[in-house]
C-alpha cells in the first residue's frame, strides 16, 4: 500500500506526538488540584467530564476542587454532583465566600445543584472555605508535585497567594499553574481575567506568581458536547449542563476552552510551548501576550493537532461513561 504524503505527515506527526508524552519531564499521573467558575459556561462541567476520564484512565490523580465564584451559590452543587456522578463523591470541595467575585447568573447550576435524589449528591449551595482547603490539599502533598488548573476567575488563587501560610505553600508545593484566559496579543478585557470583579488581582497574581504559569487560551474553533456526549447515559450531570445551557450546546456544540487547559496538564505533548514573552495586564485592566515583556516563568501553550483532532479527543473523554458505572 502506498501512502499519501498528507497521510504520512499525519502519521508522522502523531508518533512524533506520542514519543513525545513518553519522553516529558511531567509525572505519569500529574496531580490536579482544579479551580473553576462553573455555572455561567458549559464548556466547565466539560472540563471537570475530561478530568475525571482522565483520572480513570490513571493520567491524573485530583486532590480536590475548587469553586471561585462568589455570587452563584449553587456552583458548589454542581461540582458535587459531576464528582459523585464519576464515583468521587468524597473530594474535597471548597467555596468562595461573600459577594465581590463572579456571575450572579446560575444558567443551569441550580437545576442541577438542587436535584441531589437524581444525581444522588451531598452539597447544595455551601462547602467549605476555599483557603482552607487549598491550604490543606497542599500541606499533605510532596514539594513540586501539584499542578492547579483554573479555568474561572482566579481570586482563590490570589487569596492564596496573600495569605503568608499560603504563599509559602505555593512556593514549596506546586509545580505548575495552568490558566485558561485570554492569550492573544491584541489586548482584551477577557472572561476570566477581565470581568466578574477579578480584574483588580490579575496583575498582582502575573507578577508574583512563584513558580511556573502557563497559560492557555486555545478553544474558540474546537466545538464539542453534541456528537457524542448526546448520547451518554442519563443521569449525567455534565449532559445536563450542556442541554439546558442557554444554547442547548448538545446540538450546537460549545468551544472546548476550559478542556483544553485540563488535557495540556495531563497530556502536554500534544501541545507547542512558547517561552517567548510573557502575559500582562494594561490599565483598562486588558490581558494580552505581550513578547517584549518576557518574564522567565510564563509559558503560552497553543494545541499542535488539528481542531478535529482536538475536538474528537475531548468528546471522546467527555462522553464515556465513569469507570465507576461500568
Amino acid at each position: 500500500m502506498t501512502l499519501s504524503k498528507d497521510k504520512f505527515v499525519s502519521l508522522l506527526t502523531a508518533a512524533i506526538l506520542l514519543w513525545t508524552i513518553g519522553n516529558t519531564d511531567c509525572p505519569a499521573q500529574t496531580n490536579v488540584i482544579f479551580d473553576t467558575d462553573i455555572g455561567s459556561d458549559c464548556d466547565d462541567a466539560g472540563a471537570m467530564a475530561v478530568l475525571h476520564k482522565l483520572a480513570d484512565k490513571g493520567e491524573i490523580n485530583i486532590l480536590g476542587v475548587i469553586f471561585s465564584s462568589e455570587k452563584n451559590k449553587f456552583g458548589v452543587g454542581t461540582c458535587d454532583a459531576i464528582n459523585t456522578y464519576y464515583g468521587r463523591g468524597n473530594l474535597p470541595l471548597g467555596h468562595a465566600k461573600g459577594n465581590e467575585v463572579g456571575d450572579s447568573r446560575n444558567l443551569y447550576s441550580q437545576v442541577i445543584a438542587e436535584a441531589k435524589d437524581e444525581y444522588g449528591h451531598r452539597l447544595v449551595d455551601s462547602a467549605a472555605a476555599l483557603l482552607d482547603v487549598y491550604k490543606n490539599i497542599l500541606a499533605g502533598q510532596p514539594d513540586s508535585s501539584v499542578t492547579i488548573v483554573s479555568v474561572g476567575h482566579p481570586y482563590g488563587l490570589y487569596t492564596l497567594l496573600r495569605d503568608a501560610e499560603g504563599k509559602e505553600l505555593i512556593g514549596r508545593k506546586v509545580s505548575r499553574w495552568v490558566v485558561m484566559t485570554h492569550t492573544d496579543t491584541a489586548p482584551l478585557q477577557d472572561w476570566n481575567f477581565g470581568k466578574n470583579g477579578a480584574a483588580p488581582y490579575v496583575k498582582y497574581l502575573l507578577g508574583n506568581w512563584p513558580g511556573k504559569i502557563f497559560f492557555s487560551g486555545a478553544g474558540k474553533t474546537i466545538l464539542t458536547g453534541h456528537k457524542k456526549l448526546p448520547f451518554s447515559p442519563d443521569p449525567n450531570p455534565v449532559k445536563k449542563a450542556y442541554e439546558i445551557w442557554r444554547f442547548n450546546a448538545l446540538v450546537r456544540g460549545r468551544s472546548s476552552w476550559d478542556q483544553i487547559a485540563v488535557l495540556f496538564a495531563a497530556r502536554p505533548g500534544y501541545f507547542h510551548v512558547d517561552a517567548r514573552g510573557s502575559l500582562v495586564q494594561n490599565e483598562q485592566y486588558e490581558t494580552y501576550w505581550d513578547v517584549a515583556s518576557d518574564r522567565a516563568n510564563h509559558y503560552r501553550i497553543t494545541p499542535a493537532l488539528d481542531d478535529r483532532e482536538m475536538e474528537n479527543m475531548i468528546e471522546d473523554l467527555m462522553s464515556e461513561q465513569p469507570s465507576a458505572k461500568r
